[in-house]
């Protein structure tokens, strides 16, 4: 397996410091913000602003090292690193909590997507939508849900 310096080696990247630390964070954690990656950087290196995080996010999006998505109904663009098989996930209306799932896509849907709609698939993420264990245990689900139905 390459280093992450010879991965950013490869893709025409400067191996800095904060590329280095940004990929070390999202190459073992969910989905996080660029915030959230800030949060967790800024220990190492107090010098690190947010901006320098956020530049280096997309810097590194642009070349595929990492995706970009935006989960959730905040709308917040959030950092996944680039896994050689893509990982899908669960994400709880009530509390947002994100976790992955094991779950696989119907057999050619590829080609069912190209025939049918005229898409022709890059890259595959499965997001399901619901509420976790905990929150439908302690009734916040049932909270969320009902605000939902007032708006």
């Amino acid at each position: 397996m390459a280093s992450l310096e010879d991965i950013l080696v490869k893709k025409h990247l400067k191996r800095t410091k904060a590329r280095i630390m940004i990929l070390k964070v999202l190459e073992k954690s969910l989905p996080l913000t660029a915030g959230e990656v800030y949060e967790l950087v800024r220990g190492k290196d107090t010098r690190l602003s947010l901006s320098t995080v956020y530049r280096n996010c997309e810097a590194l999006a642009e070349k595929g090292l990492l995706y970009r998505s935006t989960t959730m109904s905040d709308g917040l663009t959030r950092y996944e690193y680039a896994h050689d098989t893509p990982v899908h996930y669960a994400i709880c209306l009530s509390c947002h909590r994100i976790f992955p799932v094991d779950v696989d896509l119907e057999k050619g849907y590829r080609q069912h997507m190209d025939e049918e709609y005229g898409f022709e698939v890059a890259e595959p993420k499965v997001e399901i939508y619901g509420y976790c264990r905990e929150c439908r245990a302690s009734g916040k689900a049932e909270e969320h849900k009902g605000k939902m139905e007032l708006l």
